[in-house]
């Protein structure tokens, strides 16, 4: 249902799984655009589980609450990724949803001119959210660029 609803609207759906410990986790995007994710012991149902909180986010829009709106405004500031972190942290404890967890991707250069990529994950009760950020000079940045991300698709998604 979920490929059948993007290609009506002339939309690419992508479903990326991977594995965290005994846990497949599985990230539908479309359009390249984060959307929802899920996760099971068992590889299928991870994805599975992951269409149908994309096809519930696509196939019934949310209103925008006030907590929505305040995102949008602070997403389209001057500078979205300084401070990121921050935003971040704060959106999840109005959701109520545990802290986000950052990892370092991957490292790439000498090391006078290292380049990192870090990414953001977020266990809600529901879904496992996931993303990575833009490479940067410096971890801090790295961090903030996955965050901004992060905020981003979930503004996205409503």
């Amino acid at each position: 249902m979920l490929f059948e609803l993007c290609q009506k609207d002339g939309k690419q759906v992508d479903i990326r799984h991977w594995r965290k410990g005994e846990k497949n986790i599985a990230s539908v995007y479309v359009d390249g655009t984060f959307i929802a994710s899920g996760c099971s012991e068992q590889k299928e149902n991870a994805k599975l589980h992951a269409a149908k909180a994309a096809l519930k986010k696509l196939s019934y829009p949310t209103t925008n609450d006030k907590m929505a709106l305040d995102l949008y405004v602070d997403l389209n500031g001057t500078n979205d990724i300084e401070g990121a972190k921050q935003k971040l942290h704060e959106f999840c404890d109005k959701k109520k949803w545990p802290k986000p967890s950052y990892k370092i991707e991957s490292e790439a250069g000498p090391s006078h001119e290292k380049r990192f990529v870090c990414s953001v994950q977020i266990e809600t009760t529901e879904e496992v959210l996931f993303v990575k950020g833009d490479e940067k000079w410096r971890i801090k940045d790295a961090e903030n660029s996955a965050a901004s991300m992060m905020l981003r698709g979930l503004h996205e998604s409503k």
